[in-house]
């Protein structure tokens, strides 16, 4: 009885070892396989251990108390660490860095049999084996409790490093916000509407301009915010840069509470990856003070312009009174039919501002004498005698008395003299008392 005692306690130890040996081989991953299978084995094992190796993603296997047990050659290369530094050395619950970002919590859920998964996580990777400098980085880790009959015994930590979609992604808001600021700050009116006249974006500018709240022009069209014939003539500007191969750049006129504004438009069509028009930008530049000052300095050129030609009209007309109701008008250059017209109207006016009794005509300075000259000198005659003046000219050169004379004009009442200070003798003595006309 009692050797049959001995044989069960035996057997018994046995079956013990035996079970301890399973889950060790379990635990390894690269024992030999279980009895089941050594019985039916047809063909190779599976190499876990270099499946474990070749994995492009770093993997941590950690014991339940937070030990690690194992890491892969990613993780190495990755972290750059060497395993002797860190397996049966690094405890996951224990890291300051690794309790203080969070890792510690989906690690102890795991060990209850739960597959967490961290969101991407700040982590400080500390000095690495070689002296390395710490560096910061953003790790994704999905936590897998790998367990055997008696439960978990192991966590499985499956990290993606995603800090260069981090990185990206943060550079991406740097742009976005740059990009917003520049919008926001520039002195323009930037905005955009989609293909149905949505605004889609909307700066500072705009929404001062529109009378409207941050963000409230968002969502609207062009009808709900100025008048309809306004809208109407934006939304015929959007469609034809929708399809324009260029830039349309547009002049608009825009009445507001202030009184009307004029802007530089310039429109172009935004585009998906696909060349597919998505909608219209629009940048505008408030010209009206530019155009107020174009129009005030072209004012400005016209009276310049006026005042100009009414120099140059009386350079050319000059009227000089020389003694009570005597005047003098020296005509020099050529002789036009508007100059002439000018020449009488000068005269008479000055005549009967002055009430001058004799005019002086000085042709002393005109070389030629056409038939403009000629009908000049006729006409100045009969207007000055319809007056009740008597017409003087001076200065006749030979070629003007030969066209005088030869004309069929009647000439009477026009008195010649040779030169100018005779002509004026001439009107003195016409002055003084008793004065006679020879």
């Amino acid at each position: 009885m009692v050797t049959e005692g001995k044989d069960e306690g035996m057997r018994a130890e046995n079956a013990r070892l035996r079970a301890r040996i399973e889950e060790l081989e379990r635990r390894l991953g690269a024992a030999a396989p279980p009895p089941d299978a050594q019985a039916s084995a047809s063909g190779p094992r599976v190499p876990f251990e270099a499946l474990f190796e070749l994995l492009p993603m770093p993997v941590f296997v950690y014991r339940t108390d937070g030990l690690l047990a194992a890491i892969n050659e990613a993780c190495c290369a990755w972290f750059k660490v060497q395993r002797e530094h860190v397996v049966d050395r690094f405890n996951l619950l224990q890291d300051p860095e690794a309790v203080t970002r969070g890792f510690t919590g989906p690690f102890r859920r795991a060990i209850a049999g739960e597959v967490t998964t961290l969101a991407a996580t700040p982590y400080e990777m500390g000095e690495s084996g070689d002296g390395g400098a710490s560096r910061r980085c953003w790790l994704e880790v999905t936590y897998l409790p790998l367990r055997d009959e008696a439960g978990v015994r192991y966590v499985v930590s499956l990290t993606r490093d995603v800090t260069a979609h981090k990185e990206a992604e943060a550079q991406q808001r740097r742009s976005a916000a740059l990009l917003e600021a520049v919008i926001d700050n520039a002195p323009l009116l930037i905005y955009a509407r989609d293909t149905e006249g949505r605004y889609i974006v909307a700066n500072r500018q705009l929404e001062a301009a529109l009378g409207m709240p941050r963000g409230g022009v968002l969502g609207l069209r062009s009808h709900d915010l100025v008048p309809r014939e306004i809208a109407d003539q934006f939304e015929a500007q959007d469609r034809e840069a929708l399809v324009a191969s260029a830039p349309m750049t547009l002049e608009d006129q825009v009445e507001r509470p202030d009184g009307m504004r004029v802007y530089l438009t310039t429109k172009f069509a935004l585009r998906d990856e696909d060349g597919k028009a998505t909608g219209v930008c629009g940048i505008s530049a408030d010209i009206t003070e530019r155009v107020r000052a174009e129009q005030q300095s072209l004012m400005l050129q016209e009276q310049m312009f006026r005042v100009r030609e009414e120099t140059l009209q009386s350079i050319a007309t000059p009227l000089l009174p020389i003694a009570a109701g005597v005047l003098v008008m020296p005509l020099v250059g050529t002789m036009t039919r508007e100059r002439a017209d000018r020449v009488i109207e000068v005269l008479l006016h000055g005549i009967s501002a002055q009430q001058a009794r004799i005019a002086l005509l000085d042709v002393t300075g005109m070389p030629e004498a056409g038939a403009e000259v000629i009908d000049a000198l006729v006409r100045a005659a009969r207007s000055v005698r319809l007056l009740g003046a008597e017409i003087v000219i001076t200065g006749i050169r030979p070629s003007v008395a030969q066209a005088l004379v030869g004309t069929a004009t009647d000439l009477g009442g026009i008195v010649t003299k040779g030169t100018l200070e005779r002509g004026v003798a001439y009107a003195l003595s016409r002055r003084s008392p008793g004065g006679a006309s020879g």
